[in-house]
């Protein structure tokens, strides 16, 4: 049986961060679903990256729901500014470097 509706207000009412961490994981669900799909589309469109994860972490980290704060990581962009941080650019460099070797073949 559902809650009364009296209830949920009174939990947002209580707890009105909780709604900040909610648009958050809106966000980050979002941002992972425009990853599939423009991946199948080959068409790169970029979404906004931390930004859910971001609203995730503030949202909960100032209600009584701290635990609630790893759903930050849903947001992919983490993952991503950690790998982007320890490899930096030697992936780009390696290409690089291969489309010069290329280059002075010819």
């Amino acid at each position: 049986m559902a809650p009364p509706i009296s209830d949920m207000s009174s939990f947002f009412a209580n707890n009105p961060t909780v709604i900040l961490a909610l648009i958050g994981l809106l966000f980050s669900v979002l941002n992972i679903i425009n990853l599939i799909l423009s991946r199948k589309r080959d068409h790169f469109v970029s979404g906004i990256p931390l930004f859910g994860g971001l609203f995730i972490l503030i949202g909960f980290l100032l209600s009584h729901h701290k635990i609630w704060a790893l759903l930050c990581f849903t947001d992919y962009s983490w993952v991503m500014l950690l790998f982007s941080l320890i490899f930096g650019g030697k992936i780009n460099r390696k290409k690089e470097d291969n489309k010069d070797n290329e280059d002075s073949k010819r």
